[in-house]
């Protein structure tokens, strides 16, 4: 069975203690699916800040054998936007382990265009953080969107009767903009569908030990867990929202979308980055917005991957 290539950008936090642990979560289900083969990665700000990203993406995949895939160096921040609004949140982390890791020189926006014109009609980008790196490609070379399978975006929301920014789209409204409205085939997964794949203290407590990934993901959850709860946000777990992206990559069956047209809040800032259905017109690119899940068949999907 052919491989379904996929380009990922990524602001992951696994091995910044106190960070979000799913985008790491997501590149190790990734790298071991047996139908996905990442053959480019870039890193972004987001979570953590860029170089953190950098080295845990570069630490990840040297663990989950992947070195030989090239890396890009992505944007630092917004195309527009600035991130003071998040140094509270980030203040409480903890210092990014070590590593010896390789830098690179190749900017995560070039690579993008580089993978998909090496690969016509067959990489896919799996957009995991802020979208400011595909704004970038897109503005470099606007060529690349027919030559793209499509794009898989975790960001956004679609929570009607409370509309609130997702994180993603909030760190960088102005690139999601762009991105929504490409002419690229976007599949978008908001917070309001990866929110309903729960996994529990028990799960994270009983990941088998050994492998040091897998490690860093069990030890590093029960401080995510407990920041969540401590905002009200989740109980007794978290949502692993970007491995439900890499499902939705991976079995397309388990979910149901809705194409429609999407437009972001730039202008108000106490709702800057909110995401909301707009009407389908002639003129007006649209996207496939997620709009259900087999919340318990993806949540099984994700965990016989990491577990294996």
């Amino acid at each position: 069975m052919d491989k379904k290539l996929v380009y990922v950008d990524t602001d992951v936090g696994l091995g910044t203690p106190g960070a979000e642990i799913d985008d790491g979560a997501a590149l190790i289900f990734l790298l071991r699916h047996k139908s996905l083969e990442i053959v480019g990665a870039g890193s972004v700000f987001g979570n953590v800040p860029l170089q953190d990203a950098a080295t845990n993406l570069d630490r990840l995949l040297a663990w989950l054998d992947g070195k030989h895939i090239p890396l890009g160096i992505g944007a630092k921040g917004p195309l527009l936007a600035d991130m003071a609004w998040f140094d509270d949140w980030q203040s409480r982390y903890d210092k990014t382990l070590p590593w010896d890791s390789h830098p690179t020189n190749t900017l995560a926006a070039n690579l993008m265009i580089e993978t998909i014109r090496s690969h016509p009609g067959q990489v896919s980008i799996l957009s995991l953080g802020p979208m400011t790196n595909l704004a970038l490609a897109l503005r470099l070379d606007p060529g690349i969107v027919p030559l793209t399978r499509r794009v898989i975006v975790m960001g956004g929301s679609f929570n009607l009767r409370d509309p609130q920014p997702e994180f993603n789209a909030r760190c960088d409204p102005h690139a999601a903009q762009i991105v929504f409205n490409s002419g690229w085939d976007v599949h978008i997964l908001g917070l309001d569908i990866t929110r309903r794949v729960h996994f529990s203290r028990a799960d994270f407590s009983s990941l088998p030990a050994g492998h040091p990934a897998i490690d860093l993901l069990r030890t590093q959850a029960p401080g995510w867990i407990d920041r969540m709860e401590e905002m009200g946000w989740e109980q007794d777990g978290c949502a692993l929202h970007d491995a439900v992206a890499v499902a939705y990559l991976a079995d397309e069956s388990l979910f149901r979308t809705e194409e429609t047209s999407v437009e972001v809040e730039l202008t108000d800032p106490q709702m800057r980055g909110v995401t909301r259905f707009s009407k389908t017109a002639n003129d007006r690119a649209t996207v496939q917005v997620v709009t259900d899940v087999d919340a318990e068949k993806c949540r099984d999907l994700i965990w016989s991957h990491i577990c294996r």
